[in-house]
């Protein structure tokens, strides 16, 4: 009882580090990128921070809310998101996607609640169908088609990385909860060729292309990745110190969001950012701990997805900035600048906890 009990303190800790650790590099990766565009210098950092309060609200509150009144709203949670998701294209495009709600003071970005929404949907549904999903046409396919929906909504905005993010969190808690490797293998063979021929269509094949050898386009398209390699590298074992980058200085675009391990290595080199991965692997390792103690289905496969969407967008995030995946819009959990990223994790961080007490529940 007392290793669970640890386990929500362990929680806390870890995401209070990452959140401060990601407010500190924020600080310093965003200062020039508000002065260029002719903001504040703390313009972003003061966001981030009004994100990080309301988002320690919205923790706290879900914290307070029993995990199996989540699954009472799954319906309630999947329309919204629907709703929201084809509200993005009645607003205007930013940067050519549409991937906003836009309100009066602030922006609301559909996809993050999807991250939740197609977890807790899953959750209940395995839960609920368990003797069915040997089944194709009773058990796999209606769920394949429901969360079909929000990927194709989230792909056209368009999303790739999202959409990939959240295609990898869904097999692995179908493969966990029970469907058969058959059909989930029809489903790849069905959704693959999509994601190929997207993948293969203006600026994302130049991307594809690019990540194969940015040198060969350092200027163009290659030249996000080529400065993203120059950071790391020069960055060393121990960093040039906080607030030392030299990348950040307008060579480096999106440095705050999309690129912000690159600013984090160049500044502390391979130690400070070895770091953060130990941070994130730690924070895994004990979310799988409370997954796998309880006993019931839907509390294990929801701690599980919540626990596995966040170590894959991590390791999506740092996989682009090294090179070793395509570039692709995915911002590193906790650290990003993003006030809909780091609300939402915020909030999935209470349902977290909340998970961690009720595991402790049912052991007295």
């Amino acid at each position: 009882m007392n290793d669970i009990r640890d386990n929500r303190l362990k929680i806390l800790i870890i995401t209070s580090f990452l959140v401060i650790l990601g407010l500190i590099f924020l600080l310093s990766s965003g200062t020039m990128v508000a002065l260029s565009l002719g903001k504040q210098e703390l313009y972003f950092f003061q966001k981030q921070l009004i994100s990080v309060l309301v988002g320690c609200f919205i923790m706290y509150s879900a914290y307070r809310v029993p995990l199996n009144t989540w699954r009472k709203l799954t319906p309630v949670f999947y329309f919204a998101t629907l709703i929201m998701l084809v509200t993005v294209f009645a607003y205007r495009p930013i940067n050519g996607a549409h991937r906003w709600v836009l309100l009066p003071g602030f922006s609301l970005q559909p996809s993050e609640l999807a991250k939740f929404t197609v977890i807790l949907y899953l959750a209940h549904y395995l839960d609920k169908k368990e003797d069915k999903l040997k089944d194709f046409a009773k058990g796999f396919l209606p769920a394949s088609i429901m969360l079909g929906l929000i990927g194709a909504l989230i792909l056209m905005e368009p999303d790739f990385g999202t959409t990939f993010l959240l295609i990898t969190v869904l097999l692995a808690m179908f493969i966990i909860g029970g469907a058969s490797i058959m059909h989930i293998g029809g489903v790849l063979g069905f959704i693959a060729p999509i994601l190929i021929a997207g993948l293969m269509m203006g600026y994302r094949k130049a991307r594809l292309l690019s990540f194969l050898d940015p040198l060969e386009d350092r200027f163009g398209v290659g030249y996000q990745l080529v400065q993203s390699l120059a950071a790391i590298c020069s960055g060393g074992l121990f960093g040039k110190g906080l607030g030392n980058s030299s990348q950040k200085l307008h060579f480096l675009p999106e440095a705050h969001t999309d690129f912000i391990f690159a600013i984090i290595s160049e500044e502390t080199g391979l130690w400070g950012a070895f770091g953060i991965m130990i941070l994130f692997g730690l924070l895994f390792y004990v979310l799988i701990k409370v997954a796998k103690s309880h006993e019931d289905k839907f509390k294990r496969l929801l701690t599980f997805g919540m626990a596995y969407v966040m170590i894959v967008q991590a390791i999506l995030h740092i996989g682009v900035v090294s090179g070793a995946l395509p570039t692709k819009g995915i911002g590193l959990p906790y650290m990003s600048y993003g006030g809909s990223s780091m609300i939402f994790a915020l909030f999935m961080t209470g349902v977290l906890l909340r998970s961690a007490e009720e595991a402790q529940g049912q052991k007295q």
